[in-house]
Parts: C-alpha cells; sequence; structure tokens
C-alpha cells in the first residue's frame, strides 16, 4: 500500500503556504478563508451541486429505467458549462466523448436498458465495486468520467481525477503511485486513500477543519500550479531509504508521538523509570510498516529505557497480550543480565488497543 511521505509533504505543504499567500497578498490560514484557494478550487462545489441538481436521481422511480429520462439527466449532469472535471466538450469529434455510449443508446432500446439499470443501481444502491465494474464495461477505462459519476454520488467519499496531474503530485509527495492508464475500482480506492492520508496531515497542520475535497486541490495544486515553487527535496531524495525513516521520525513524527507516550505511560513502560531524558519512544508496530494513523497512535507505542528499547526495535524481545516479557533465544542469558532484562519484567499496563499491535510485534519482529 503507498503512502504519502510525511516529511516531502511537510516540507511541499511549506511551499504551498508561501506560494498560496503569494497570490492572495494575505497568510495561507485554510482553503475556504483564502481568496485564492477558493477561487482556484471552490468551483467543484458548484459542479457538484449543479451535477446533482441536473441529476435529481433522488426523484428516479424503478419505472423510469428504460424510458431515457436517466440517460437524459446523466447528459445534463455532465454536460455543465464551464466544467473541466470531465472532458465532455466534442474537442475531437463527438465520437470521441467519454459518454457518447449514452448518445449512441437512445434509440436501442436494449442497450438503454442496460445503461440506464446500472446508472439507477450506482445512485440508488451501495455496491460501488460492482457499479464500477458495470461502468467499464459501458464506457470503457475512462476515469476521469467514472470518477465523476462517483464524486456526484458522495464527493465525501468520492473524487474527480485527472491522472496526469494527479500522478506528478503523488511524485512530488513521495508516494509510489500512478493512476495514468489503469483505470480499476483498486486503483480508484487506493487513489482516494492517499488523498484522504493527505486531508489526515492537512488537518494536523492547520488545526482546523479540512474536506477531502480540499486535499484534493492542494495535490492538483501541487501539479498543476507550482512547478517552479516546490519545494527543493533532491537531498533528501538521494538519501536511502533508512536514512529517510530516520529524518521523518525525527524531524516530523518522533515529537508528537514521544509527547503522547509521555502523557500516556508518565514513565518508562516495564521499569517505571521517571526520567524523561533516558526514555525512548518505541513503535510496537515498527514505522515503516504502520499506516499514517498507526504511526501516530498512542496505543502502538512504549516509552522505554534504552536498553529495552533496543532490544525490542531489534525483535530481542516482545511482550504477550497479558504484557509479560518474551525474551528471544537469540538473546543469550549473559547479554539479557548485563543489560538488567529478566523474565519477571512486564508491561504495567495493556489495553484492547494495544493487542493487536503487539501481535504484529510478535509475529513480525520478534525473533
Amino acid at each position: 500500500m503507498p503512502h504519502i511521505d510525511p516529511y516531502l509533504f511537510q516540507q511541499q505543504f511549506e511551499a504551498f503556504k508561501i506560494f498560496v499567500a503569494e497570490q492572495s497578498s494575505i497568510a495561507f490560514l485554510s482553503f475556504a478563508s483564502n481568496p485564492y484557494t477558493e477561487g482556484q478550487e471552490g468551483y467543484k462545489y458548484e459542479i457538484h451541486h449543479a451535477g446533482r441538481a441536473a441529476l435529481a436521481f433522488q426523484d428516479w422511480k424503478q419505472s423510469d429505467v428504460g424510458s431515457g429520462d436517466i440517460t437524459e439527466a446523466v447528459i445534463g449532469a455532465i454536460e455543465i458549462p464551464n466544467s473541466n472535471l470531465v472532458p465532455w466538450q466534442a474537442r475531437f469529434g463527438k465520437a470521441a466523448r467519454p459518454h457518447q455510449p449514452l448518445y449512441e443508446t437512445r434509440n436501442q432500446k436494449d442497450k438503454l436498458q442496460k445503461i440506464e439499470v446500472c446508472l439507477f443501481e450506482l445512485f440508488h444502491e451501495q455496491q460501488d465495486e460492482k457499479s464500477f465494474a458495470k461502468l467499464v464495461a459501458i464506457f470503457g477505462k475512462t476515469y476521469p468520467l467514472l470518477a465523476y459519476l462517483f464524486f456526484l454520488k458522495d464527493r465525501s467519499k468520492y473524487l474527480p481525477i485527472a491522472p496526469t496531474f494527479f500522478d506528478r503530485a503523488f511524485k512530488h509527495l513521495g508516494a509510489n503511485f500512478k493512476t495514468s492508464h489503469r483505470c480499476s475500482w483498486e486503483n480508484y480506492s487506493t487513489y482516494i486513500s492517499l488523498i484522504a492520508e493527505l486531508k489526515a496531515m492537512l488537518t494536523e497542520s492547520l488545526a482546523g477543519e479540512v474536506t477531502l475535497l480540499d486535499a484534493h486541490s492542494f495535490a492538483w495544486m501541487l501539479a498543476a500550479q507550482m512547478e517552479n515553487k516546490l519545494a527543493d527535496v533532491q537531498a533528501y531524495l538521494s538519501l536511502s531509504s533508512t536514512e529517510r525513516e530516520a529524518i521523518v521520525k525525527a524531524r516530523v513524527g518522533q515529537g508528537r508521538f514521544r509527547e503522547s507516550l509521555i502523557d500516556y505511560w508518565s514513565s518508562c513502560a516495564v521499569t517505571g523509570c521517571a526520567e524523561a531524558a533516558l526514555l525512548r519512544a518505541s513503535h510496537i508496530k515498527p514505522w515503516a510498516k504502520a499506516g499514517l494513523e498507526e504511526r501516530l497512535s498512542l496505543y502502538n507505542g512504549l516509552l522505554l529505557s534504552p536498553a529495552l528499547d533496543a532490544c525490542f526495535d531489534s525483535g530481542y524481545i516482545s511482550f504477550d497480550d497479558e504484557g509479560r516479557i518474551i525474551t528471544s533465544k537469540l538473546l543469550t542469558a549473559d547479554d539479557a543480565s548485563a543489560l538488567g532484562i529478566h523474565s519477571d519484567m512486564c508491561l504495567r499496563r495493556v489495553e484492547l488497543e494495544h493487542k493487536r499491535y503487539l501481535a504484529f510485534h510478535r509475529e513480525h519482529v520478534f525473533k
């Protein structure tokens, strides 16, 4: 599963704030309050509203299927003037329009029935993966059109797509993921997940409400408007994955993560040592294998003394669901004794939320 690189996000978000401040002449505080971001990207809300008004799918009845009314409503929802969310204009001839099958079925009753059954199910049922496959069978892999129809269905879950630009945005943000020529439900779901990950990062950075569409706009603007305004991250990209991980942990996540663990544990989770300067914030499910929320979850962390942290991180010790220490056969009795590790040690508390992370550690990290 690809992820946004937290360090690259941080760097590009700082560049984004500078860019927007230059364009608007005021500091960037939120997407809705800034005149530049609202002016550049606010139209998507207007198109969504206009598209749903044209569809009026809440008024569709089962008896409308096959009448042609649903097809005409969808054509109206697609052909919104000045909309760039779907390239519906016949720039390369009518036959090249992504929604051309809607026109071609007007006088073909069997095909009209099939298309309108699919469209009715899309907007009235919750079988989205199945609907996506049916739409591909009708329209082909016309990614922007399919994504737009899902966006009209529910903008809190789905988004429009412009593959070339979002491939570029994900590259700037360190996500090894492409959408171009990869139209599928799995690809679309991953795309939405990455934008949702951006939404979480933006929400934390701005300490305020950020919508999925705001995160979409952020990625779009990085790719479409900021070619010469992006942060210079070549030095970071030249590092090994291990070196990058160390930078991310040190500069982005470790501070917040450590503070949350100190608040939760107050002292070493095993020994009770209370000198915070001597304690390490240790991930149970390793940073490199964890998702964004998992990386910052206090239940995915233990506050440990240096020796315990080193052994836990390297897989020489782990803990069972009751918190009792488990020692690897690779850690000799002499070394364990020298490090002050013994079989009576246990975590001072284990909550239900800890257990899935501890299970992961035992299965994938413990030696």
